[in-house]
């Protein structure tokens, strides 16, 4: 067929004319316009193409007309030579070569150059997220999710295994779980952002473990570890794995309305860049949700009494937030929540129409650490004029217009300003604008402008690029330390490295053509960077072209699938890419080789990584560096020699911290290595700045600093290091008075207490009655009045103690309360001139509070002289240290309760506020008797004492009398009468 319908150009007369009219390039674009290209392709059991081994089974399909047979390396063996489907193995290491035999041969029929490398990886890690039933811990958002892991070897597993539909290990993997736990295996789970590590527990009886991880919603991206264990000398690959996201609810209504773009657009695709398993994909059959990177997926619709027909199928631009998604119809946004969908206009402080773009973020911005009080927008919105920035909670501010910026810019006031594109920038805290200016130059130009949303900076770039008439193009920003981009319109790409000092249009290495004229007059369709640099440009006809960052010559990769299929490129954290086949609203998902089909365009060119080693001590992606802290790093690149390379160090605000390098280089045997270690670290004394609060805002912020070697190749595995660090107050930094052993911390169970009225700073008549706050306040420390205390602080991030403060503090008691003091004096602990005290600083600051009257902004050292009058160095001494002597001390003649706010005052401790509260009682006082109330007992005493004996002197006397008056001879009667009268007396005793 192919040879009758080109037969003009493939034999006869014509045959030597044709190849002087088109050449080999121009043929091959005859034949396949003809419909005569055929492609082929590789595939393994492993979906992510994780091993090419001595084990692995290599499948080959060949798809086209006019097959002949697989042309393979002497060392390995196929099936059948002459099917369009065979089983390739190749047992001998090494690179070999394969290739498609034709009839009739075109520049797609490339030979490929497949990496066999010894069988020392042979078993991967299957990661299974336990469902609902299996797990005892409920699904949700918020929650933490059960994974189960067990070891597969993907030669000998099952189909369910290779698939990824098993809910259970294989005969054969539980037999290979339980010998490499025997052998101690142990998996880890360690996040990317943030190398958080999360470890097993093995069920050796089911031949499986099972990690507990939280399902973060900005941390997911991770890597399954084991150790270093072999079993018949193979071993554990570490397995690339992202931890799912529970389902977005978006209900459908039966008659809701498809949101589609216009007939004949090209499919788009969004996904999140903290979580790039949740995406869109918009297509003239609709827009389509997945959580799982498109194993699954739902289409997202839109009420039909909101959104008529002919809106619905007229969606420009998608993108994805944290609470839902944005749809730009006709210049307007919607947004489509788990439970409504709704426009988004002047009541949310956006226009109703106009709106020519929306735009979310390329690069995760989670770990970047912004500035107390502040923080980053997650979508950019503009129309010709203006510029909007989108936060969580549906709230959207205006932040420029194109008046604004010729003024800030200092651009011409009479020029034409409009703003084109706008995307986020290589720093996650800038937004850049490409603006065309018409009268700014003799012709149409470009220019390229920068808002910090930490610092609320506008700032013009070194950027200037001669402009098309009319129309603006596209760009994504590179994850660097200085600004690095990449523009492009449907038939070229330009790039701009560090910050505009490297420049250019990226040609196709050997042919320096425009990027149209390589894949034969198609434009481009999309353009994905990933983690590791690699920049691959896709073309509508599916011609794939590859270049790294920072690099100026692209290369074209062998063609994957046919022109005619629809296809979209999706990014996988592994370092391949996903290809999305899109047939209506059927979506599939297949893994592309990116690193092997590197390897073949590289190996036929010989173009090597120039370094054989690059590696670095810089793990975290923040540092939090206080006052007085520092960090330091080594970078090692080891090279051939005559190579000549070095370490490159960008930094952005680089006046925040002071650095020193030092470098070390050696040879042996034409391998050259170098060392470099830097040092970073904060040295400022503010006590000598005029302003202190300016000093401190001029000093903070972030620093950012990327790591890479001098030069780089498309077969470098990574080439930069991208960290951040915070120069300021560290998050959850604080203080807190550590107790000593001996002192008890006793919780009672009182909520009130009394400050008699005398020993207030203002002295009442009246007690204070005192509120305790068991909650802010803490338990009491139990202090012996007649031992002076000194408090000694400690420093926290968190629960993490950090070290003993060692500055000087203040302290206060929090109710007014003044009969405290201290134990030392002004000439005691050896002042040089008059301290500061709560008198002097009151006197200055007469309508302020205790707590903004005396801190690092205006403390003064007693122990720098000045000329003047010395003072009145026998006042008390009320600043305190931890090496001090300086102590406070306690009433003698009663206990109390005291409840101190203790606060840092050295200028040069720290940028946090740190302050903090502790509570004391005092005990071990015997108060002396009130004189009243012994005199008053004592009389009371007397009193009864008195009275008994007066009452008893009565009563003895009476008998007494009675006994005196007896006859001492009476007759017989008396006797008589007397004893009965004694008798009587008796009774009554």
């Amino acid at each position: 067929m192919c040879d009758s319908l080109l037969g003009p150009f493939l034999g006869g007369p014509m045959a030597r004319a044709r190849e002087l009219l088109w050449g080999a390039r121009g043929l091959a674009l005859l034949l396949c316009l003809g419909g005569c290209c055929g492609v082929w392709r590789y595939k393994t059991n492993v979906e992510n193409y994780a091993l090419f081994t001595t084990r692995t089974t290599i499948y080959l399909e060949y798809e086209g007309p006019s097959f002949g047979e697989w042309d393979i390396s002497p060392s390995c063996t196929v099936t059948n030579k002459s099917s369009r489907t065979a089983t390739l193995n190749c047992p001998v290491p090494g690179i070999h070569k394969i290739r498609a035999k034709v009839d009739n041969e075109t520049f797609e029929d490339v030979d490929r150059y497949l990496p066999i490398s010894e069988q020392l990886n042979c078993f991967l890690w299957y990661v299974l997220k336990s469902s609902p039933e299996q797990s005892s811990v409920p699904s949700s958002k918020n929650d933490s999710q059960e994974l189960i892991l067990w070891i597969y070897d993907p030669e000998n597993a099952e189909p369910s295994e290779l698939n990824h539909t098993a809910t259970s290990p294989s005969p054969n993997s539980k037999t290979l779980s339980k010998q490499f736990w025997n052998l101690g295996q142990e998996p880890v789970v360690q996040t990317y952002f943030r190398n958080t590590k999360y470890f097993a527990t093995a069920f050796p009886e089911l031949g499986f473990w099972k990690i507990n991880v939280p399902a973060m919603l900005d941390d997911i991206i991770t890597n399954i570890r084991g150790k270093a264990i072999a079993f018949q000398d193979c071993f554990v690959l570490d397995s690339p794995f992202i931890i799912s996201r529970p389902e977005e609810p978006f209900p459908n209504n039966v008659n809701d309305s498809s949101l589609c773009s216009p007939a004949g657009s090209a499919p788009y695709i969004e996904w999140s860049a903290c979580i790039p398993t949740t995406a869109l994909l918009l297509s003239e059959f609709g827009t389509f949700h997945t959580n799982d990177g498109f194993i699954t997926y739902k289409e997202i619709k839109a009420p039909a009494h909101i959104l008529g027909f002919d809106l619905s199928h007229k969606v420009t631009d998608i993108v994805l937030t944290d609470d839902g998604i944005l749809f730009l119809i006709m210049g307007t946004v919607y947004k489509r929540e788990s439970n409504r969908f709704f426009k988004i206009g002047s009541e949310y402080n956006l226009p109703e129409t106009g709106i020519t773009g929306i735009q979310s973020r390329l690069w995760c911005s989670s770990e970047y650490p912004v500035q107390s009080g502040r923080k980053l927008s997650t979508v950019a919105i503009w129309t010709p004029t203006e510029q909007y920035l989108g936060y969580d909670g549906n709230v959207f501010i205006k932040i420029t217009d194109t008046t604004t910026l010729k003024k800030v810019l200092d651009l011409p006031t009479t020029a034409s300003l409009s703003i084109g594109t706008v995307c986020y920038d290589s720093r996650p805290s800038e937004v850049s604008l490409l603006m065309a200016c018409v009268g700014c130059s003799s012709s149409r130009v470009f220019y390229l402008s920068a808002y910090n949303e930490d610092r609320d900076l506008w700032v013009l770039r070194d950027f200037s690029l001669n402009a098309p008439p009319q129309g603006f193009m596209l760009m994504e920003f590179v994850y660097s330390a200085s600004p690095s981009m990449l523009m492009w319109n449907k038939e070229m790409v330009y790039y701009s490295y560090r910050n505009n000092t490297v420049n250019g249009f990226i040609t196709v290495t050997g042919l320096n053509q425009k990027l149209s004229e390589v894949s034969q007059g198609s434009t481009i369709h999309q353009l994905v960077i990933d983690y590791f640099g690699n920049t691959v440009i896709k073309m509508k006809n599916n011609v794939l072209i590859l270049f790294k960052v920072e690099m100026k010559n692209a290369v074209e990769l062998p063609q994957w699938e046919k022109k005619s299929k629809n296809i979209v490129l999706y990014l996988n954290p592994s370092g391949n890419l996903y290809m999305l086949f899109i047939n209506g609203s059927s979506i599939h998902r297949e893994v592309y080789p990116l690193k092997t089909e590197m390897f073949t365009y590289v190996h036929g060119f010989q173009d090597i990584c120039p370094y054989l080693v690059f590696q670095h001590s810089m793990d975290l992606n923040v540092y939090y560096l206080d006052m007085g802290d520092e960090v330091t790093f080594w970078a090692q690149i080891v090279y051939m020699e005559n190579l000549g390379l070095s370490i490159v160090v960008e930094i952005y605000r680089p006046e925040l911290l002071m650095q020193t390098t030092d470098v070390n280089y050696e040879i042996a045997r034409g391998i050259c290595t170098k060392n470099q270690t830097m040092k970073f670290y904060h040295k400022t004394n503010y006590s000598l700045e005029p302003n202190y609060t300016e000093s401190l805002i001029s000093s903070t912020g972030v620093m950012t600093v990327e790591l890479q070697p001098s030069m780089s190749g498309k077969m470098c595995a990574t080439h930069h290091k991208l960290t951040h660090f915070f120069v300021g107050c560290p998050p959850s930094r604080h203080i807190v008075i550590h107790r000593p052993s001996d002192i008890t911390c006793i919780k009672h169970n009182f909520t009130t207490y009394k400050i008699p009225g005398e020993y207030l700073w203002d002295p009442t008549t009246e007690d204070l009655v005192v509120n305790y706050d068991w909650d802010v306040y803490g338990c009491l420390m139990d202090l012996h009045y007649a031992i002076p205390f000194h408090p000694d602080i400690a420093l926290y991030d968190g629960n993490t103690f950090v070290k003993m403060v060692e500055a000087n503090f203040i302290l206060w008691e929090v109710h007014g309360r003044s009969d405290y003091s201290y134990n030392s004096s002004m000439k005691q602990v050896g002042c040089l001139r008059e301290a500061q005290t709560w008198i002097s600083m009151l006197e200055e600051h007469e309508n302020s509070s205790l707590d903004e009257i005396w801190g690092p902004q205006n403390y003064r050292s007693c122990f720098q002289s000045e000329f003047g009058p010395l003072g009145d160095l026998n006042q008390l001494y009320q600043i305190l240290n931890h090496s001090g002597y300086n102590s406070l001390i306690w009433p003698t003649e009663y206990s109390g309760i005291y409840v101190f706010r203790v606060k840092i005052v050295d200028p040069n401790f720290s940028f946090c506020d740190l302050n903090t509260i502790f509570a004391v009682r005092t005990y071990g006082i015997v108060e002396s008797p009130n004189i009243g109330k012994v005199a008053g007992f004592s009389i009371l005493i007397l009193s009864i004492f008195g009275g008994i004996l007066v009452v008893s002197y009565f009563r003895y006397v009476k008998i007494y009398r009675a006994l005196i008056y007896v006859d001492p001879l009476p007759s017989h009667d008396q006797q008589d009468q007397t004893r009965k009268t004694a008798h009587e007396l008796k009774k009554d005793q």
